[in-house]
């Protein structure tokens, strides 16, 4: 039961995610013009992109922000230009 309660202040307190987890997250948007640059398909590129931002939208709403105030939700939801969609977390990595 001692196990059990200490568990669950640590997972409280850190929001539920390990930081190593938050660091992975943070270097993700760096692979879109590194590692997928060289796919030669867009739609391909599209949804790998789409899959990474995933992780940092549930981040961002386990820190608390809505769906609306995260660039990441916004790119993972993206259906029409996902350039567009995606600069907000992609930032300087962003595909022209």
């Amino acid at each position: 039961m001692r196990i059990a309660l200490v568990v669950a202040l640590l997972t409280a307190s850190c929001g539920g995610i390990p930081p190593s987890v938050r660091q992975f997250a943070t270097e993700l948007p760096a692979r879109a013009d590194g590692q997928y640059a060289l796919i030669p398909d867009d739609a391909v590129r599209k949804q790998l992109v789409m899959k990474d931002s995933a992780l940092q939208c549930r981040i961002d709403q386990a820190d608390g922000k809505t769906e609306v105030e995260s660039g990441a939700c916004k790119c993972m939801k993206s259906i029409a230009d996902w350039k567009a969609d995606c600069k907000d977390w992609l930032g300087a990595h962003t595909p022209q």
